[in-house]
């Protein structure tokens, strides 16, 4: 079980006693905007919400899916979510990166550590490090992995071989909706997943933010918006081992997960779970944001324990997703935004296929 360290999720203040010391960020309300900028873009474009909605009327369907293909198996040792996560497909997607500026809040940037942090990213999707079986027993049973690879691309646009890695002078504002660095140097949408990294995510001089993304639209990859915005401060082991999952968390919400604790805990959305807070039934409500063993307990406002170490909440000990939020990553794997990604020819266009 890893030392949990009082961390906050998408901003972060750093310890100053010692240069030396580990950095110790700390939870705030506000550190990671998806919930305001995705709900800030469904209110500018009407369009993107009733996308929204039509996708999210399939979920049911993957759902059938993948407990029928669990039910075939006479292996009674794991969940027929488990069992059909083992069978299906091996979704792949290529990364490219987009670096702005090498020294972030004193640390450095470069490709050892943008690759640490991917490779630790795909494991904490895959469900292969310790903390994945250190969760607590209410939630050891719907505890869940996606059987996804993110992979640096090897083939830009232009034919040309790439590292997946470009790097250009300092900048900011990747974490505003209509950013003119993401506007003018975005690889397309429809090929490649687009991660930012910056250490002023939205040009207010605020270097502590941590990262944004948004759920998957057509319209914002039309127009070349879709990503990631994340800080370099905190990416693999420019941070601890807790914290640099932040950007499992974000690339959480690319494939359309929201925050465990929206919606706060409400006794009459219990029943309306897969409509209200998170949309999915299997991670219990939380009263707020702040909710760890050590600062906010762990029973929510019907008793009930929440699972705090859920990779959407913000954790003192990042741990797993839910069957139910599987479901939904692959639903939105399967929207017309994201599918083409992981499709044979473009993983074949961009360098990444086996």
């Amino acid at each position: 079980m890893k030392k949990h360290f009082k961390v906050s999720l998408c901003a972060a203040l750093l310890a100053t006693s010692s240069f030396s010391m580990a950095k110790q960020p700390e939870f705030s309300q506000h550190h990671c905007k998806a919930a305001e900028t995705n709900a800030q873009h469904y209110r500018n474009f009407p369009s993107a919400l009733l996308e929204a909605q039509e996708r999210h009327a399939n979920i049911g369907k993957v759902q059938q899916s993948r407990a029928k293909a669990g039910s075939d198996s006479s292996d009674t040792t794991q969940s027929p979510y488990a069992l059909a996560n083992e069978v299906a497909p091996n979704y792949i997607i290529p990364v490219v990166f987009h670096v702005y500026g090498t020294v972030h809040n004193g640390d450095t940037v470069n490709d050892a550590v943008i690759i640490d942090a991917l490779n630790k990213t795909n494991a904490d999707f895959q469900g292969r490090t310790a903390d994945f079986a250190d969760i607590d027993p209410e939630f050891q049973s719907i505890k869940d992995s996606l059987n996804i690879e993110f992979r640096l691309a090897t083939i830009a646009p232009n034919g040309n071989p790439t590292s997946g890695i470009i790097y250009y002078p300092e900048s900011s504002g990747a974490g505003n909706y209509s950013s003119s660095d993401v506007k003018r140097d975005h690889w397309d949408n429809y090929r490649y997943m687009n991660v930012y990294i910056q250490n002023d995510l939205y040009a207010d001089g605020v270097t502590n933010n941590s990262g944004v993304a948004w759920y998957p639209d057509t319209g914002m990859s039309d127009d070349g918006l879709a990503r990631v915005a994340y800080n370099g401060a905190y990416l693999g082991t420019n941070t601890d081992e807790n914290f640099r999952s932040v950007l499992t968390h974000e690339f959480g919400h690319f494939l359309d997960l929201i925050h465990t604790f929206e919606g706060g805990c409400k006794r009459g959305a219990e029943r309306r779970c897969s409509r209200t807070g998170d949309n999915t039934c299997d991670t219990p409500q939380q009263n707020s944001w702040q909710m760890n063993p050590g600062d906010g307990g762990i029973l929510n406002c019907m008793g009930q324990t929440i699972n705090w170490q859920n990779f959407m909440a913000y954790s003192d000990q990042y741990a797993n997703y839910t069957q139910q939020q599987v479901d939904r990553m692959i639903n939105g794997l399967s929207s017309p935004s994201r599918e083409s990604l992981w499709s044979a020819s473009n993983l074949a266009a961009t360098g990444v296929a086996n």
